[in-house]
């Protein structure tokens, strides 16, 4: 009998122990922080968070025409600092028109009043639509993360991925907080 390769590494995390594995992380954080309370302090672990769900989401997506790496688009402002950057290639952009060859599009909460227009402006594209603005997925957004009781959540939008021509996993539908068809 074979010893078992204890030394193999799994390049890839099931979503759920990569979500584990950084809230495990911001807690450490906050407490070996002596416990204080700043708004950036406690703003940064929630888009470690999301940007982990970011990174993630591309395994639990079939997108129509199979291509080269995923690219994720930040429109507005950037929340997320460096957290995605070495994860994912990421293009950064006030303007909706230059991040039309990304395959997701953050859209910030700098850009809430906009969502409509840009949801238009991204019609017949096979772009997934992520935002964190309330109602996200009420206003066509593919993908809206929610916080629930200090906890990162997701909605999907089952209706704006099929306008979009994406095919979500049940696996990834399975973990939602909420999906429906706005």
């Amino acid at each position: 009998m074979m010893a078992p390769n204890i030394l193999r590494v799994r390049k890839r995390l099931p979503l759920r122990r990569l979500v584990r594995l950084l809230a495990l992380g911001a807690c450490w954080s906050f407490t070996m922080g002596g416990g204080r309370v700043r708004a950036q302090a406690l703003e940064a672990p929630e888009y470690d968070l999301k940007a982990g769900y970011l990174a993630k989401f591309p395994d639990f997506i079939k997108w129509p025409a199979p291509g080269g790496p995923i690219t994720v688009g930040i429109l507005g402002e950037d929340p997320f600092g460096a957290a995605l950057g070495g994860v994912m290639k990421v293009k950064r952009s006030k303007r909706v028109e230059d991040l039309k060859g990304c395959q997701i599009i953050f859209i910030s909460k700098s850009e809430q009043g906009n969502v409509p227009g840009i949801i238009a402006a991204l019609a017949g594209t096979n772009i997934m639509t992520v935002g964190d603005a309330d109602g996200f997925v009420k206003q066509g957004g593919v993908l809206g993360f929610v916080m629930d009781g200090g906890r990162v959540r997701f909605e999907i939008n089952t209706g704006a991925a099929k306008r979009a021509g994406l095919e979500i996993s049940s696996r990834l539908l399975k973990l939602a907080s909420k999906v429906g068809s706005w």
